[in-house]
This record gives C-alpha cells, structure tokens and sequence, in this order.
C-alpha cells in the first residue's frame, strides 16, 4: 500500500505539468464539469486514502495481518508495472490534448472518455503489479466496515471543502470586530471601516481579508487534535476527551485575533517593515504552535480527561522523548521568533544557535549513551548529499549574491552573523535534526519504547517516513532533502553510530557553507 500510495503520488505531481491551469479554470460547460469532477475527487480519494488507514491502524486485526503477510511474499510483476507506465504515458498525451489548443484535436468527449478510461486501466495495472488480484480481494474483504465508514469520513470532508468556502467572509468580519474591540481601548485614534474591513490608525493600516479570517488555522487544529485524539486514544477518556477540539479551535481563533492586533501596534509603533515582513509571515505558525503544545501539554496532564495521570506519575518524566526533541523544537522556535522580529533578512539568527545549545546541555544525560563515534562513511555519504543539493539547487533555486541587509552591516556585525550562521550550520543544526528525525523518530515508529529499538534493525518503513518528515520542511528542495534523510538513515543503520549520521549532515553542510562563501551562492543558505 505504501508502494502504491507513492507511485500516486508521484505520477499525479507529474501529470500535473501536462495540464494548463489557466485553461482548465476558464474552461466551460461539460470540460468545467470534468475539471470540477477532477478537483473534488481528488480531495475525496486522498480523504477516502488517509481515512481508511486511520481506521486499520486504529483496529489491526487478525484478518488484515494474514493478508499482510501474503502481500509480503508477493513477488513484483513487471509485465503489469510495463502495462502501467504505458497506460500512464498515454493518460499525460490525453491531459495535454484536454486543455489547450496545443497537439491533436478530437472531439472533448472522446478525449475526456479516453483520459478517464485510461488513468483507470493504468491504476488497476498499477494494483496487479504490486500483487495478484484474489490478493486485493481478500484485502478488500478483511477490511470489512471500515471502506463504509472511510467513504462517511471522506464524503463529509469533500463537502466540508465546499461547505467551508460559505464561511470565509463572515468569520472575516468576526475577526475584524474582534480585532477593533481589542485595540479600541489601546489606540484612541483606530478608525475602522467594517465595509472594507480596514482598521487604521495614523501610521498603519490593516485590511482583514478572507485569509486573515483564522479559518487556516482552525482547520489546521482539527487535523492536529483529531491525529492526536487518535494517537492517545488509550490514555484518554472518551466521550469528555473529545472537548479537546473544540477547545483548541476557540484557542487558535483567538491566538489569530491577537496576532492581528499585535501586527496594527508593531506598524502604528514606527516598525511596519517588521510587522509586514516578518511579524505578518511568522506570527501564524507561532501562534498555531504555541495553540498544539498547550493542548498537547494540558491535556496530557489533566486526571480529568487523561486516565494514564497519577499523581507522582514517574512515566511523564522519565522517559528521553524530550531530551531528542527538544534541540530541536528549540531551534525551530527559535527561528519563528528571529525572523517575526526582522523585516525580510534573519537578523537575530544567533538566537537559534543559543536556543539549540542550550537545549543540547539540559538533555545531553540521556544523549551521551549513543554511540558518538564517526569514520569515512559518514563524510563519504555526506560529500554524495551535498553533490546531489548542489545539483538539485541548481535546478530549482534562482542564484543571487549576498543579501542586502547583511551587506549594508559593519564588517565586525557581518562577519558575526557569517560565522554564527556557519557555526550553527555545520554543528547545531546537524546534532538537532539528526536526533529528532533519525535518533526518535525513525525508532519510534517502531516501537513505544524507542531507545529500546536497536538501529540496525529498522526497516524500509520507518526509514522512509522518516526522510519523508525531514524533507517536506525544505520547501522547493523537498525531494533531495528526502534523499538526503534516506542517506543518512542508512549510514546510521549500517554502522548502528549516531555519529555517523551527523558526521554526514554536517559534512553537507560544511561543502554548503564552502560554496556560498567562496563562490557567494547564498540561495544555497535560503
């Protein structure tokens, strides 16, 4: 299943390319039936997709491991993987000639019929490939309600994505009279105009649009409480356990009414560049952040909803979750905080640095039992990743020189913020990534008990999520920071030496480091 999710995947990001947008959202009459019909049925079997393994994972059976241990011995046929790819390159042909007036021109409904027959041909050659069809009939079967109940589940977040469009406007105007009521007592002068949604004072004005309505965020919290719901639906008590939603949504909608009015006193105080520029692109993620980890955190902890708390519960306390996690996170925040406080340019990167180390020291007791050791292979590995990033940035990154904020500092600043973001680079950033993504996480997807989990017996699993989970923080360059997590995982699976695996990202980042100084491509430190 994970095969086939990621062949998807990958081939609908890449029919993707064949397709004109901006033909495709004018199109009219049945081609803007068919374009509707491809956008929600999308939602819907991504939604259907993610459901379903929600409710296998929830109640893994003994059926559902029987045929789980036949798909195992299933060997790959590529007679139907070749019957897939051909199919699938005929499907790029019909969404090239679907949209445009470009390559051949049939009639709409033939091309349309041949583009839906075929990416259905090419899926179910897709499914005979990975296993033989009586295979994925038993699966079918063993899975028993849960496709009922999957449907439910994505039949009602389709809707909900329509049904939500209904929302943006009047939650925009709460926002604003929330906004108004809270900087109405702080700034005499505010004047706020409720047909525009605009408040201004004498130096700045805010215009609260549909985006700034908070409904991102609240979307955002449902899907981090129901995961997290389901995560610890041992520990917690049901049905009062469910309050947990609603009480982070009320508190992520409130966090974004404040973080409105933070941004009008910012600008009214004299630092719109900030407030426009730094305060307005971070404050969101700091304020969802901030809304996670107290519900997180309170929940957690309240004998009223969690029935795994006693009092003097040692379990809270003494396992190493933190002393992984915490670098890192640290880093994170800290990064959130340096660049809502800067206007476009990371002043303050130093704060990083210090967040990081200092999180390093308090959790460094449990940390010093892994082997630290390093040797040729991590810094073989970690010269074949920078290889790969170098090519990879060439592709889709634009060069530019240095930028003009830290070119326009005293040479005794500049070369500070240079060395402190160099440092941080090749030895804070390495030490907490690693940790967190291949020391917790790569084990804890095996086991509850993670340092109990020997690397050298992860699997293909665990070591792809966890690549996975690294790379999509890396924006454009996503996919080679997946490959770069898949490296290292596997030197440090292979020699079982943490060190290795830092020893690997540092030496990427040292040749990184080496190429924006020597030879000023600095997009390489975006």
């Amino acid at each position: 299943m994970g095969l086939l999710v990621a062949a998807l995947f990958v081939e609908k990001s890449a029919l993707s390319l064949a397709v004109d947008f901006r033909l495709a959202d004018a199109a009219r009459g049945p081609a803007a039936a068919l374009r509707l019909a491809q956008h929600f049925g999308l939602r819907f079997a991504v939604s259907f997709a993610v459901a379903l393994a929600f409710f296998i994972y929830a109640r893994m059976d003994e059926p559902l491991l029987q045929v789980n241990a036949e798909a195992r011995e299933a060997p790959v046929r590529p007679a139907w993987l070749a019957l897939h790819a051909v199919l699938m390159s005929a499907v790029a042909a019909a969404l090239y000639n679907l949209y445009g007036n470009h390559g051949a021109h049939p009639p709409f409904a033939l091309l349309a019929c041949a583009a839906v027959l075929l990416s259905a041909g090419g899926t179910v050659a897709l499914l005979m490939g990975l296993a033989p069809w009586p295979l994925w009939r038993r699966a079918a079967a063993a899975t028993g309600r849960r496709w009922a109940y999957a449907a439910l589940a994505a039949a009602a977040a389709t809707g909900a994505i329509i049904w939500s469009q209904e929302l943006w406007a009047p939650t925009a105007r709460l926002t604003f009279e929330l906004v108004r009521a809270v900087l109405a007592p702080i700034l005499p002068a505010l004047q706020a105009d409720a047909a525009t949604r605009i408040l201004r004072t004498p130096h700045f004005a805010v215009a609260i649009s549909s985006l700034c309505s908070g409904l991102e965020g609240v979307g955002l919290m449902l899907a981090f409480c129901s995961a997290w719901l389901l995560f610890f639906r041992a520990e917690y008590r049901f049905p009062r356990a469910l309050l947990i939603i609603p009480a982070g949504v009320l508190l992520v909608f409130a966090l974004n009414v404040l973080r409105i009015a933070a941004l009008v006193l910012i600008g009214n105080a004299g630092y719109p560049s900030i407030a426009i520029y730094g305060f307005h692109s971070q404050a969101g993620w700091i304020a969802f952040n901030g809304a996670a980890c107290a519900v997180a955190f309170a929940s957690r902890r309240s004998r009223w909803l969690d029935r795994a708390v006693k009092r003097n519960d040692a379990s809270l306390t003494s396992n190493s979750t933190a002393a992984y996690l915490l670098p890192f996170l640290a880093f994170l925040a800290a990064g959130m905080i340096s660049r809502a406080s800067s206007s476009g340019f990371e002043t303050w990167y130093a704060l990083r640095l210090i967040a990081a180390v200092a999180a390093l020291v308090i959790g460094w007791r449990p940390l010093s039992r892994l082997d630290w050791h390093f040797g040729w292979r991590g810094i073989a590995v970690g010269a074949a990743v920078f290889v790969l990033w170098l090519a990879a940035s060439r592709l889709l990154l634009a060069p530019h020189g240095i930028p003009a904020p830290l070119a326009a500092m005293p040479a005794a600043a500049r070369s500070l913020w240079i060395g402190t973001r160099g440092l941080t680079g090749i030895l804070v950033a390495p030490l907490a990534a690693e940790l967190a993504y291949r020391g917790y996480l790569m084990r804890r997807l095996r086991a509850g008990d993670f340092e109990s989990v020997a690397f050298g017996s992860i699997g293909w699993a665990p070591l792809l999520l966890a690549a996975a989970a690294s790379g999509v923080l890396h924006g454009a360059l996503w996919l080679p920071a997946t490959a770069a997590g898949l490296a290292y995982g596997l030197v440090l699976i292979r020699t079982g030496r943490m060190g290795e695996a830092v020893a690997a990202h540092a030496t990427s980042n040292l040749l990184l480091a080496a190429c924006v100084l020597a030879a000023g491509q600095w997009q390489l430190w975006q």
